[in-house]
């Protein structure tokens, strides 16, 4: 049963939240980083269940420095967003390996929030651990592997957070007044440069990294910039009736979620407007 988890990272933003969450349902909770080697020995001697929360860049060193010294009745789990760099790693195990990904950043509730989980290694502990995440409220989501982990994540965080600093990176280099731009954007406009700041105010080393590292994005986000120069081959050809049709076929494809994502993006556009007005009442 798991009773005492152990965060290496832990006291990094993403590791604290999970601590502050797991010590909600009462559970145990050691955390350790760079500072605390004796905290991680307690760790590795006490703990049932062994979380690895440190940066994308220093997760493979990490792993290779405490995996000899996991035991086979722990279960472990790695929190990193891009997975193949454990993939030659995790051979020969002899202990639980329940891969993770919370697909959100520090949060104080977990609520409809997203987690995959790649089970590498199953003993008796992963019951335990979806049950846990039950208990806070996630949405779990399971896969088979690093690799299908991957390229999943190539479209939903590579291509994204790539789409959102070429857009930042363009509009700088417009040139336009700034404080102008924001007095008089739309709704869809508002919304792409919210999200867009929230990766520029964000974490350079974490969104790098994510682009950088993950060996699919490279295919993806060559795709993507072939798709954008034929889609604007039709607009420099004034070809009206193929940028429409593209409409046609991307509802299509679409056609099975569109009308709810309608709904979330107006409820959106809804509380950015309250916001925005708000603001102004504060001033």
């Amino acid at each position: 049963m798991i009773k005492k988890v152990g965060i290496i990272g832990g006291a990094g933003k993403m590791g604290s939240s999970f601590k502050n969450a797991f010590e909600n349902l009462s559970l145990d909770v050691i955390i350790s980083d760079k500072e605390s080697n004796n905290q991680l020995r307690l760790i590795l001697d006490t703990c049932d269940w062994i979380i690895l929360c440190v940066p994308i860049d220093k997760t493979l060193s990490v792993f290779n420095e405490i995996k000899s010294e996991i035991k086979p009745n722990q279960v472990f789990s790695d929190f990193t967003s891009v997975k193949s760099i454990l993939s030659k790693e995790i051979k020969n195990c002899d202990f639980e390996f329940i891969s993770c990904h919370p697909l959100f950043g520090p949060l104080n509730n977990f609520t409809g929030q997203n987690i995959i989980t790649i089970p590498i290694s199953i003993k008796n502990k992963y019951k335990e651990v979806k049950k846990i995440f039950g208990l806070l409220d996630l949405k779990i989501t399971e896969m088979k592997s690093f690799e299908e982990h991957d390229k999943y994540m190539s479209l939903i965080q590579g291509m994204t957070h790539f789409t959102h600093v070429c857009f930042t990176t363009a509009m700088k280099k417009l040139d336009l007044d700034l404080k102008k731009v924001m007095d008089i954007c739309s709704p869809i406009y508002q919304s792409n440069i919210a999200f867009s700041s929230r990766i520029t105010g964000g974490d350079e080393n974490l969104y790098t990294n994510i682009i950088m590292d993950n060996p699919k994005n490279k295919e993806v986000l060559n795709m993507y910039l072939d798709t954008s120069r034929k889609i604007f081959s039709l607009i420099e050809s004034n070809d009206y009736e193929a940028f429409k049709n593209n409409f046609t076929d991307n509802r299509k494809y679409l056609e099975d979620h569109i009308y709810e994502m309608i709904k979330q993006s107006n409820f959106l556009v809804d509380k950015m407007a309250e916001f925005k007005k708000g603001s102004k009442e504060t001033k």
